[in-house]
Order: structure tokens, then sequence, then C-alpha cells
């Protein structure tokens, strides 16, 4: 089964028509009429999380709307969901719609805690990672930035970033002339708050056959050397290139 996307509804409740036992996939409630009629558990799965509760004892269950006809009363729903067991309900038990705290809002887990069962766009603050991922299709990513700080590094001085970084990219094309020692140093449009980690670049074309290396990182720059193909000394000054680059920091 598949459960990408998570529905929700404004201001929705209502009760039980029957009661249901623990075993039941069907529930039936007057109020599920006005519910959509697209959810589904395939791919792409959508599905609408309900709440069945009874207040005066304290207890409650979290059920999955996987499907509805439209204008019924009766919805198929998947039992025991987010850490709840399934009960047997009474009816009248009441039903509503309500954000719960693990999925909802930013929950704090270990990376070995996140669900399996995740939606799309689920965010999780990692305890032990100090960061914040989000699921995609298939797979947990950095909610900010282009990947998380244990996927990258080490620097060219072989630190790496710091759990909790939030990894950025810069890059683009640029045409220039080289300096001393065949050198262009170029500045990032905007720099990293702490670092470049590493740089990749490409030549376009230049007016001696070289290759390029990476010179020097900074937070704010990168310079870029060329060699002239034909010797392996550096083209020196006064050389126009042209070259693309791109660079991860933090």
């Amino acid at each position: 089964m598949s459960y990408e996307y998570r529905s929700t509804v404004d201001y929705f409740f209502g009760t039980l028509l029957n009661a249901a036992a623990i075993s039941d996939t069907d529930l039936s409630a007057a109020a599920f009429t006005a519910l959509d009629a697209d959810f589904s558990s395939g791919t792409p799965g959508k599905y609408l999380p309900l709440e069945l509760h009874d207040p005066s004892q304290g207890i409650f269950e979290v059920v999955w709307v996987v499907g509805h006809a439209a204008g019924s009363q009766t919805v198929t729903v998947i039992r025991g969901r987010e850490g709840t067991p399934p009960r047997a309900w009474n009816a009248g038990t009441q039903v509503v719609c309500a954000p719960t705290a693990g999925r909802d809002a930013l929950a704090a887990l270990a990376s070995t805690a996140l669900p399996a069962d995740a939606h799309i766009g689920h965010r999780v603050a990692r305890t032990n990672k100090a960061d914040v991922v989000e699921r995609g299709a298939g797979v947990w990513g950095p909610s900010t930035g282009v990947a998380v700080a244990s996927d990258v590094g080490p620097r060219r001085n072989g630190g790496s970033a710091p759990d909790g970084s939030v990894i950025l990219m810069r890059g683009g094309h640029r045409t220039g002339t080289t300096g001393a020692n065949g050198i262009i140093t170029i500045s990032h449009p905007v720099a990293f708050p702490n670092a470049t980690i590493a740089t990749t670049v490409s030549i376009v074309s230049t007016g001696v056959p070289a290759v390029i290396t990476i010179a020097a990182e900074t937070a704010s720059t990168i310079s870029v050397a060329f060699y002239a193909i034909s010797t392996g000394a550096n083209v020196g000054s006064g050389v126009a290139v042209s070259f693309q680059y791109l660079s991860i920091g933090y």
C-alpha cells in the first residue's frame, strides 16, 4: 500500500451510525457524505486521518480513510494507525478530523525512528542530528538546503560540516581572463555562511588548450587555475577562458 498524500478537512466531526468491531474496515456516519471520493491506498495514495474517541474514558484510535464513494455514508479505513491500537467502538462514538502530534506537527524523533509510512511533506526534527528532514517520494531529504550535513564532505582541509548545518549550493557560468599563474578568482553571488565544502568546474572554451583545477576555496570565493595541456605549466596571464562551476557549502 502507498500513503503519499495526507488530506484534511476543516472542522469535520460526526458520530458512528453503527458499532465497529476491532476487525471492521468499513465505518458509517452521516457526516461522511461530505467527504471527497478520491482516497486510495494505491499509487499515488491519498488518505484522510480520522480519530475515533471516547472522552469519558480518555481513549482514542486513529484510522486512515482510503476509500469513499461520492455521497456515501460509509468509508473504508485502515485501523490502528500512528501507534494507536484498534478498538471496538459503540454506535454514537465521536469521529473527528484533527491534527496529530506525530504527523501534522514538527515531530522530534531520532533518525532510527522515522516512520516508514510517512506522507510526502512530512517533516521531522531529528534529535540525533540537530536538523529537519522532509519526506519526498520514497526518501527522506533536507527540509532546507540541498542535503543533510552528514551526507556531504569532508572539506579540502579534512573538516566536515557539523550536524545541523544547512547545506547550500552556488554556481554559474563565468567568462574572464587569467591573472598571474593562470588563475581566475571569482566570488560567489552570495557567500556561504561558513565555508565552501567542494567545487566542481569544467571548461567551456579557452584561448589555450588547458585543464582546469581548483586552487583555493573560501566561504566567499573560489580560485580556478588553468594549465596548458602541451606543457603542463600554468597558462600565465591574459588568456581568455569560459567555464562553469558548482559549489556546495554551509
